[in-house]
């Protein structure tokens, strides 16, 4: 047991040091020390295609989500109503439907 134990101690390490000298190989051959950090990347500025205005990343995300927000707002305001109306509708095909007269319907005497 004693001597398996060693061995995957063994073989762990040289596992490991192959690793970090095939990683120091590939950052060595692909530098990506050019590379945004994840803070940097909400510094970088976007232009809009539109306005040809310069925003930061982060200000322009902000800003999507308001209007996206807002809509979602306007959205849930028009479905309100437009189910306040049909409710309106309803009602007065109902009263209109009721008649007063003898045959159940009604009749235009004119």
């Amino acid at each position: 047991m004693r001597a398996i134990k060693k061995f995957k101690k063994v073989m762990f390490t040289i596992h490991e040091i192959v690793w970090w000298t095939v990683s120091e190989i590939e950052d060595w051959l692909y530098p990506y020390n050019d590379r945004l950090t994840p803070e940097e990347r909400f510094e970088v500025r976007v232009k809009d295609p539109i306005s040809g205005e310069n925003w930061m990343v982060e200000e322009y995300i902000k800003e999507q989500n308001q209007r996206i927000e807002r809509l979602q707002d306007e959205m849930i305001y028009v479905k309100d109503r437009i189910i306040y109306l049909e409710n309106k509708v309803k009602t007065k095909v109902q009263i209109k439907k009721e008649s007063p007269s003898v045959s159940g319907s009604v009749r235009n005497t004119t």
